[in-house]
């Protein structure tokens, strides 16, 4: 049952803004940009295990344990309104606010695996590991640039 959640939520997640703006990243070194808590050029486990912990904490506004549909929604949508200011045409940005918050509501769908009304945090923990597993192609526990990108499959 968690493979088919898992294989939709990688590919919900790795979609233009909604990339850098709630989930980690496909790309290997913008991945280690944004997780590389001590600046070392590397991501360990435990260093993504704090990152993502306190992700999912900050994200918990009312610290109940669990991300109810308002508290992911609006957060993303929170950061997605702070980048839509770098697309100049205003057309364009409300198309892709559209489209981002679409993927929005559909990624709460897909991560709230067990369809209780609020993301766990495993549920969350689990498909940002999905993340650190694809770059970590070297399989030392460590993501940095010794790890070969994947070649990403084809449209």
């Amino acid at each position: 049952m968690l493979k088919p959640i898992l294989a939709a939520a990688v590919l919900l997640a790795g979609n233009g803004l909604a990339a850098t703006a709630q989930a980690a990243s496909h790309n290997r070194d913008t991945f280690i940009r944004e997780q590389d808590l001590n600046g070392d050029g590397k991501v360990s486990k435990d260093e993504f295990a704090k990152g993502r912990d306190a992700e999912f904490a900050r994200m918990d506004a009312d610290h109940d344990g669990g991300l109810s549909h308002d508290e992911y929604v609006g957060d993303f949508k929170r950061r997605l309104e702070a980048t839509l200011p770098a697309i100049k045409e205003p057309e364009r940005q409300e198309t892709e606010r559209d489209r981002q918050m679409k993927q929005a509501e559909v990624r709460f769908g897909v991560l709230d695996s067990d369809k209780s009304g609020a993301i766990t945090p495993a549920e969350f923990a689990y498909t940002g590991w999905s993340m650190f597993i694809h770059h970590d192609t070297n399989d030392d526990g460590l993501v940095s640039k010794d790890d070969t990108p994947r070649k990403e499959a084809a449209d």
